[in-house]
């Protein structure tokens, strides 16, 4: 148990580092999947929203991730804000949910994060609803059409 918890936590370090954090240097638009490499073992595609909705004055970068870091694979949303410690995150692939949990301006699921990313190869919409510290709720929704060729980069590439 010990083993497992400190490998997630170094992923989790790894990922809060500036290598990934909010880098939208490369080229990118709203609803398509970008490849981003970091070394020749750790990756990962990316999609900024093709709508945000909340009542909101100001917000960050928002995207959602899946990293690929060796053989682990693993799903992350930056929302733009901190979420609020007091409610979860929703994901719908399609008609099916998922619980995520907000740590600071990040998402992380609560499931096996396989289920996540079969669900949106197998998908055609995602929206996620969070909220805010303050109790903002902002839904943001995402294409998963063109999911699968990026996931299959992400294999081939990295």
């Amino acid at each position: 148990m010990f083993y497992k918890n400190s490998v997630i936590l170094i992923i989790f370090l790894f990922l809060k580092s500036s290598l990934f954090a909010h880098d939208l240097s490369f080229k990118h638009e709203h609803g398509k999947w970008t490849l981003k490499k970091a070394s020749n073992n750790t990756c990962s595609i990316l999609q900024i929203p093709l709508k945000e909705e909340g009542k909101y004055n100001l917000r960050g970068a928002v995207l959602f991730y899946v990293f690929k870091d060796g053989n682990a694979e693993y799903v992350r949303i930056d929302a733009g804000y901190p979420y609020s410690t007091e409610e979860y995150v929703k994901v719908t692939i399609d008609k099916t949910s998922y619980q995520f949990f907000g740590e600071d301006d990040s998402a992380w699921s609560m499931k096996d994060d396989k289920i996540i990313i079969d669900a949106m190869k197998a998908g055609k919409n995602m929206t996620v609803v969070g909220y805010s510290k303050k109790g903002t709720k902002t839904t943001d929704t995402y294409t998963l059409i063109g999911f699968t060729n990026a996931y299959k980069s992400l294999q081939q590439d990295c």
